[in-house]
């Protein structure tokens, strides 16, 4: 099931959209997409965690499509505000 959550932001959208490629290829995973949507994925044990991104006016939308059982909407939510604070 779809988790889907809001990162508000202040500035240029490439600024924030950056800084959350530079966070998940840190994590060895891959973000395409342009400055309006997009999409990523990253390792997250033997599965992966899979969303898709939506810029609207200063809002990050945020909907990860895939994940593994053992971790929780929640748990990927927090994990992505703390790096994109």
């Amino acid at each position: 099931m779809a988790h889907s959550f809001d990162i508000p932001f202040e500035g240029p959208s490439d600024k924030i959209l950056e800084k959350a490629k530079k966070a998940i290829e840190a994590g060895n995973g891959t973000m395409s997409g342009d400055p309006s949507k997009g999409s990523f994925s990253l390792p997250a044990g033997i599965s992966k965690v899979k969303g898709e991104y939506l810029v609207e006016n200063s809002t990050l939308k945020v909907t990860i499509t895939d994940k593994p059982i053992y971790v929780s909407g929640d748990m990927i939510e927090n994990i992505l505000k703390k790096h994109l604070a």
